[in-house]
């Protein structure tokens, strides 16, 4: 599956342009985006991955040493 990155002028709620790092969206057309989207998830592969290792190991009653944890990240 490839990754796909949404341009802003591909999205449901823009209109245009209105100069360098802006555009002008439709506000109701976002509120309704949002709206639609609020259950989706946002996460690369490697998230969902590490989302289900963690909850295998909350599972199996292993739990998070944070310093540890810190030190890795």
């Amino acid at each position: 599956m490839g990754k796909h990155i949404a341009f802003i002028e591909e999205m449901p709620f823009f209109e245009t342009f209105h100069s360098k790092g802006k555009a002008i969206i439709d506000i109701d057309a976002f509120e309704k985006w949002i709206h639609e989207i609020r259950n989706t998830e946002f996460l690369t592969s490697e998230d969902r991955r590490d989302r289900k290792k963690a909850f295998e190991e909350s599972e199996s009653g292993k739990s998070l040493n944070l310093a540890e944890a810190m030190e890795e990240w």
